[in-house]
């Protein structure tokens, strides 16, 4: 069996420098003076956090629940999560796909959503999977602290409102691309991910339309997105194929430029807060350990040293 070889994956260690909280995770049921159980605290997302003391109300069954000053930030961080961090990467088309049907897919499969961001289109459950993995941004300084609020106007307990909040953050986030995922688009229902649905003659049509949305991200390049009946993956005993399309190095290339350099400029204002990225480290990784840049940097491969994997053939 032919082994596949080459760049299988770009993973990605990413710096974000901010201030303030840009994901909240709203009200939550805290103990508040007196021991009274209140719903006027708004508390930011924290990984790992609960507010259940673990002490629980043996007649009852009652779960007590936390202050809101007990909170440890370095046991439960801040973080922004990944779904945030997708929704403000894609803003420009972040909307776009309650637009999306059957007839116009051509335009949303030669287009970021298409071919990094994924999508799903339940009417026609057409749908591409993402090539692009984010974890979630985890602050390092835990910087937090408990606010007092109170209301213009009347004074009553009502009136009164309370957040954790923080001051400067610094973000560390893992991502990575993955070449098989984004190298061939399935343009057939066998293995039920097809991208769209396409008529006879079509298939043609949809590779350059792809090949030419990718030409623009990058003149200097010279990307080929190739239309066949039947692409098989490399490995398989039957070797039953899709009908697709596959790109070449130089339209995997471009896109993973362009998703990197959309990563490097992505930044977050909400009301008072903001993040943005400060830096990133890549691994253009052509071992067998994913994520390899998180346990030892090392081992990355800063640049391109070999051609990307090609996990599929014509037969």
């Amino acid at each position: 069996m032919e082994k596949v070889t080459g760049i299988k994956s770009v993973d990605l260690k990413i710096k974000a420098l901010g201030h303030g909280v840009v994901n909240w995770n709203g009200p939550t049921t805290l103990t508040g003076d007196g021991g009274k159980t209140v719903d006027n605290h708004t508390l930011p997302k924290l990984r790992g956090y609960t507010n259940l003391t673990g002490k629980v109300k043996e007649e009852t069954g009652y779960q007590y629940k936390k202050e809101a000053t007990d909170i440890d930030f370095k046991k439960t961080p801040l973080y922004i999560s990944q779904n945030c961090i997708r929704h403000h990467l894609f803003r420009d088309q972040a909307f776009d796909l309650h637009f999306a049907g059957e007839k116009n897919l051509q335009d949303v499969l030669a287009s970021i959503t298409g071919l990094i961001r994924g999508y799903v289109v339940p009417s026609s459950q057409c749908k591409r999977t993402s090539p692009l993995l984010m974890e979630d941004f985890v602050d390092q300084l835990g910087n937090g602290n408990f606010e007092q609020f109170g209301q213009a106007g009347e004074r009553d307990r009502s009136s009164f409102f309370s957040k954790t909040t923080f001051g400067d953050t610094e973000y560390i986030s893992y991502g990575s691309i993955s070449i098989e995922q984004l190298q061939f688009i399935s343009l057939d229902k066998k293995f039920d991910r097809a991208s769209m649905i396409i008529k006879e003659g079509q298939g043609e049509g949809i590779a350059q339309a792809v090949q030419d949305f990718i030409q623009s991200l990058n003149a200097k390049l010279k990307p080929i997105a190739t239309f066949h009946e039947n692409y098989v993956r490399r490995g398989t005993i039957f070797e039953e194929g899709e009908v697709g399309v596959l790109l070449n190095d130089d339209a995997i290339k471009a896109l993973i430029e362009h998703t990197l350099e959309m990563i490097s400029e992505l930044s977050i204002r909400q009301a008072k807060s903001y993040m943005y990225v400060d830096e990133i480290k890549v691994d253009y990784n052509d071992g067998a350990k994913m994520m390899r840049i998180k346990r030892d940097e090392s081992e990355i491969s800063e640049q391109t040293e070999s051609d990307f994997a090609v996990y599929y053939y014509s037969k």
